[in-house]
C-alpha cells in the first residue's frame, strides 16, 4: 500500500459515515407495534452479533466492533484497523383473525470503525439505528345513529445513533468502556377519524412532529478467565442510566369534509401548537453475559438483558408499557481455520436464537417475540476480511383479542475489513 493510498483511505471511510446518514433517515419498516413508545428498538445489527442470536455482552474479537459492550474494543490488535458495514432486508407477513398482508424493506445497517490508540486504549466510531417507526392501522366500529366510523393511526421516523467508543485495560485481563452516542431524529405519527356513511359529520385529523436529540452514555466491562493455553471464559456486563432526552413537538389538528371524488375539503383549524418543548425519558438498562471460546475454534455464551420501561414518559405522560428483558444464545465454530486446501473447513458458522419480552402488553396480551438465526462468514483469500451473510426468522404478537402476529424474515449482508495500518515501515 502507497503511502498516499494509506493517508486517503481513512478520510474516505469517515466521509462514507457521513454521507450514511442521509440513508439512515430513510429508514422505513411495517410493524403495528412501533406505533408505541420509541418504536421498534434495534439490538445490534452487525452480522456477526445477529447471526448469534444478538449475543455480544460477554463477547470479544479483535475482527469484528461489538458495540454491545464496549469493554470488548481491548480486543482489537494493536497494529490494526477494523472497518465494518452492512445493509438488512426484511419481509413481513402481518395476520389478524381475518385477513394477512405482506410487506418487505431494506436498510443500511451499520458502519462501524475500530482502531488501538495504544496498547491499553482502543476506540470505535459507528453509526447504527436506535429505534424505528413505520405503521398504518385502521380500526371500524359501527353505532346506531352514526354508522360506520373508521379510525386510522399512521407514523414514520425514528433515532439513529452516532457513537463514539472507547475502552481500556488497567490490568490484565479486565477491560472497561464506554459509548458516548449522540441520539438524533424525527418521528411523524398521525391519527384520522372519518365517517364514511356521512355526508355532514366532520371528519378530523390531529398531526405530530417530534424531534429528538441529546447525548447517551452506556457502559460496559470484561473479565477473561483462562482455563487452558487456547481455552477461555469472558465474563460481562453492561449499563446504561436513565436518560431524559431534550425533544421538542409541533401539533396540528383540522376538520375535514370528504369530497366527492376522494379530496378533502378542510373546514376549521382545531389545534395549533409550534415548537413545544419537553422530555422523552430512556430508561435504564443493565445485563449481564458469558462466552467460553477456543482460540480459532468455537465459541458459545449467554446473554440476558432488562430495561426499567415502566418509566418511560414523553412529555410528561406515559405510554403503559411494562418492563422489558431478552434472552440471547448462540455460537460459532471454524472446523479448521488454516486449511488452505478446503474453503468450507475455513468458513465460520454461526447460529443463535432470542427470546424476548418486550415492552408491550396490549389488551391483556403480552406481545412477546422470538427468533432464530444463523449464517456464515466467507474469508477472502489471502486476507483476514471477511464477508458475513446470515438469515433470521422470527415472530412477534398473537391474533387473540383482535391482535396482529407478525412473523418476519431477515436477511443481512455485512462485511468486516481487518487491516494492518500501523506498523512502523523501516526504510533501508
Amino acid at each position: 500500500m502507497s503511502i498516499a493510498t494509506h493517508n486517503l483511505r481513512l478520510p474516505l471511510l469517515f466521509c462514507s459515515l457521513l454521507i450514511s446518514l442521509t440513508l439512515f433517515s430513510q429508514i422505513r419498516i411495517s410493524s403495528p407495534y412501533s406505533r408505541f413508545g420509541l418504536g421498534d428498538l434495534s439490538d445490534n445489527n452487525n452480522a456477526w452479533n445477529m447471526n448469534m442470536g444478538q449475543l455480544g455482552i460477554g463477547l470479544r474479537s479483535a475482527y469484528h466492533v461489538n458495540y454491545t459492550n464496549p469493554a470488548s474494543y481491548t480486543a482489537f490488535d494493536s497494529l490494526s484497523f477494523v472497518f465494518e458495514g452492512g445493509f438488512n432486508g426484511e419481509f413481513v407477513t402481518l395476520t389478524s383473525a381475518v385477513q394477512s398482508t405482506s410487506r418487505n424493506y431494506a436498510s443500511l445497517g451499520n458502519l462501524l470503525f475500530g482502531m488501538p490508540v495504544n496498547k491499553w486504549w482502543k476506540t470505535s466510531l459507528g453509526l447504527v439505528p436506535y429505534s424505528t417507526v413505520g405503521y398504518n392501522v385502521a380500526t371500524y366500529d359501527t353505532y346506531a345513529n352514526v354508522g360506520r366510523i373508521e379510525r386510522v393511526y399512521s407514523g414514520s421516523g425514528g433515532i439513529n445513533r452516532l457513537f463514539w467508543g472507547n475502552a481500556f485495560q488497567p490490568f490484565k485481563n479486565f477491560s472497561i468502556g464506554a459509548n458516548i452516542s449522540y441520539l438524533f431524529g424525527s418521528m411523524d405519527r398521525a391519527a384520522t377519524v372519518t365517517f364514511p356513511d356521512s355526508a355532514y359529520n366532520m371528519n378530523i385529523r390531529e398531526l405530530y412532529h417530534v424531534t429528538m436529540n441529546d447525548l447517551y452514555f452506556d457502559f460496559g466491562a470484561q473479565f477473561k478467565v483462562k482455563i487452558k493455553n487456547d481455552l477461555s471464559l469472558n465474563l460481562g456486563v453492561v449499563y446504561a442510566p436513565t436518560l431524559s432526552m431534550a425533544a421538542k413537538t409541533d401539533v396540528f389538528a383540522y376538520s375535514f369534509l370528504a369530497g366527492s371524488s376522494g379530496t378533502e375539503l378542510p373546514r376549521d383549524t382545531l389545534i395549533v401548537e409550534s415548537g413545544y418543548k419537553g422530555r422523552i425519558t430512556i430508561p435504564t438498562m443493565m445485563g449481564g453475559g458469558f462466552s467460553f471460546d477456543k482460540t480459532d475454534k468455537w465459541v458459545v455464551g449467554v446473554d440476558y438483558k432488562w430495561q426499567n420501561w415502566d418509566k418511560f414518559k414523553a412529555f410528561g405522560t406515559g405510554d403503559s408499557l411494562k418492563n422489558s428483558w431478552q434472552i440471547s444464545i448462540g455460537g460459532e465454530i471454524i472446523p479448521k481455520i488454516d486449511n488452505y486446501t478446503n474453503f468450507l473447513a475455513r468458513m465460520h458458522y454461526r447460529m443463535g436464537f432470542t427470546y424476548n419480552k418486550t415492552y408491550l402488553r396490549l389488551k391483556g396480551q403480552d406481545i412477546n417475540e422470538f427468533d432464530f438465526s444463523a449464517g456464515v462468514g466467507i474469508p477472502l483469500r489471502g486476507m483476514k476480511t471477511m464477508l458475513n451473510v446470515g438469515a433470521e426468522y422470527g415472530s412477534r404478537g398473537n391474533i387473540s383479542q383482535n391482535l396482529i402476529r407478525e412473523n418476519y424474515f431477515k436477511i443481512v449482508v455485512g462485511f468486516s475489513i481487518y487491516e494492518r495500518w500501523f506498523v512502523k515501515r523501516k526504510y533501508f
